[in-house]
Order: structure tokens, then sequence, then C-alpha cells
């Protein structure tokens, strides 16, 4: 899965993508055409627009609050403002119907509440919102009945919602289970098939000077001194490709081959590392050991590649009849 698909899959379960962002407000104007249309319906247009403006906070709090659990500041919001509605408007009403808008519009946000990690505050706020219709039933004209129906009508809603949430907190679980076991097989595989790339490359190092003499071997044919050298300098390059992987170049593998063949002792180290070597370091070491391998006509020659960060990027001492001893400087 790319990142951006995985991105976007992750931005629907929390709840804050453009879609989710689209609805709260197409819900919010939803809710002004209501209370706009219904205005005949309040004694006085006030308590109304402020009811409003409270709602519209909270849709602006909930649209920019992008963390997976909603903020103490949207959540108190959230939980103040299907109250605070009820309160401006419910007293100011002459008639049902949509001018109890507010009463669906703090449902919803608690709804929201629920779904964004809170739900046990959603039910609080809801029975706080329902305690404050059921007041003003009891105060009113409307009665403490139609009170309660209009508190049994809003409740499925927040029901829903908290099935919703245990649902979507259930499958957002699962996803990252999921998601965790394929990175981890995925790593699995690459470390597998960097080891078997790995393996098939040494084989086939091995091969190209090993075989042969294997081959000798395994015939019983008797051995010369000339065979012996031969094993010698197979067998140094096998330790070559295990203390010193980096200087494992043409050049100097062929260089190295000849001074020992030659009576050259020859001791390559690495002691850098490979990830922080650039290729061209490493061509500027190659050079100029495979030059002083050429040149060496007895005695030993060591070369090692010193950890990063140092001024001097390899050493090389040719020990001798002549002795020279030459530092590659790290370029900055």
């Amino acid at each position: 899965m790319s990142v951006g698909r995985r991105a976007q899959r992750l931005e629907i379960v929390q709840l804050t993508g453009t879609g989710a962002k689209v609805i709260i407000w197409v819900y919010y104007a939803t809710n002004v055409m209501l209370a706009i249309w219904t205005l005949d319906g309040v004694r006085t247009p006030g308590p109304t627009i402020v009811a409003l403006a409270v709602f519209g906070t909270v849709c602006v709090a909930a649209t920019i609050d992008t963390g997976d659990r909603l903020s103490r500041t949207t959540t108190a919001l959230i939980l103040v403002c299907g109250p605070l509605m009820a309160v401006l408007v419910s007293w100011n009403l002459i008639y049902g119907g949509y001018t109890q808008w507010y009463f669906g519009a703090g449902t919803v946000a608690l709804f929201y509440l629920g779904l964004r990690g809170n739900v046990a505050l959603s039910w609080i706020g809801y029975a706080a919102l329902s305690l404050t219709i059921l007041t003003w039933g009891t105060t009113t004209d409307i009665g403490f009945a139609n009170a309660v129906v209009l508190v049994a009508r809003q409740a499925p809603i927040l029901v829903v919602g908290t099935l919703f949430a245990t649902g979507l907190r259930r499958t957002g679980d699962a996803i990252e289970k999921v998601t965790a076991a394929a990175s981890m097989g995925a790593v699995a595989e690459a470390s597998a098939t960097a080891a078997r790339r790995e393996r098939d490359q040494r084989l086939a190092e091995l091969g190209e000077f090993a075989t042969d003499l294997l081959e000798k071997l395994a015939s019983g044919e008797p051995i010369t001194a000339q065979d012996r050298i031969e094993f010698a300098v197979a067998e140094a390059e096998v330790r070559d490709s295990v203390r010193a992987r980096s200087l494992r170049l043409p050049d100097v593998v062929t260089a190295a081959r000849e001074a020992r063949r030659r009576g050259v002792e020859v001791v390559l180290l690495d002691d850098s590392d490979p990830a922080a070597t650039a290729p061209a370091d490493l061509d500027r070491v190659g050079g100029a050991l495979a030059s002083a391998l050429d040149a060496a006509k007895d005695g030993r020659v060591t070369a090692r590649l010193l950890p990063s960060g140092r001024a001097v990027l390899a050493t090389i001492v040719v020990d001798g009849s002549e002795y020279s001893r030459v530092d590659v400087p790290a370029v900055p």
C-alpha cells in the first residue's frame, strides 16, 4: 500500500479528513437555514443568533482539531454547547417543530464527540442536555411528557454513535495489527532476499578463484609448489572478503593476487562504515592501494580503511626492502 493511500485511509478512520469536515459544515449550514426559516416561531431572534454562533464555534473547533482524540478545549465546548443552546432558545419558543433544531444539533455534536474517542463524556453531555430539556418542559406549557418524548427521539442518535465508535475503534485496532504484521513480513522478506543475494555474490566470487583449485584437490593429482602458492593466495582472498569487504575492488583484487604470488604479505582491513563511505572515496583508496601493491617486491603491505569521521580515510603501509606510508585524506 502506498504512503498516500495509507494516509488517506487513516484519515478516514480518525474522522479528520476533508470528507468529515465537509459533513460538519453542511450540517451547520442546514441548521442555520432551519433557524432562519423558523424565526417566526421565537419571541426574539437574538437568542437564536447567539445559539448559532455557539454551534458555529463548536464546528470550527471540531474542524481544526485533528488529533486522534478531541482536545480538552474542544470537548468542553461540545459538552457546554447543547445545554447552552437549549437555555438560550427553549424558553424563547412560541411553537415546536423545526424551531427545536438546537436539540438535534447538540446531540449530533455529542455524537461526533463519541466518535472521536469520548463515548462516556458524550453520554454525560447528553444527560446534561436532556435535563435542560426536561426542565424546560416542566416549567412551561410544553409539559414533562412532551419533553420526555423529545429526549427519547434524540437518544437513538447517540446509541448509534456509541456502537459505531466501538466498531470503528475495533476496526482501527485490526488495521494496525494487520499493518504491523505486513510490515514485519516485508522486513523479513527483504532481509532474506538480501541474505540470498549476499550469499550468491560470495559464492560467485569464491567460484572465480577457488573452483579450479578445489577440483584439482578432489582429482587426487599431485600438488606442486605453484599449486600451494595458489592455495595460499585463495585462502588470503577468502580472508579479504570477510575482513575487508569494502576493499574488494577489481583493481585491488588483481594487484593483491599478483603481489601475493610474488611473496608479498598483504593484509587488508576495513574498520569503516560502508553506509557512510562514498564510492568515489573507495575509488581513491583503491587506486592508491593498487599502485602500492604493484610496486611492492617483498615484505608486507598493510592497508586499512579507518572509521568514519576522521580526517584520514585510509592508511597504506609498505614495509619491505623499501618503506613507505600513504594516508588517503577524507574529502570534507
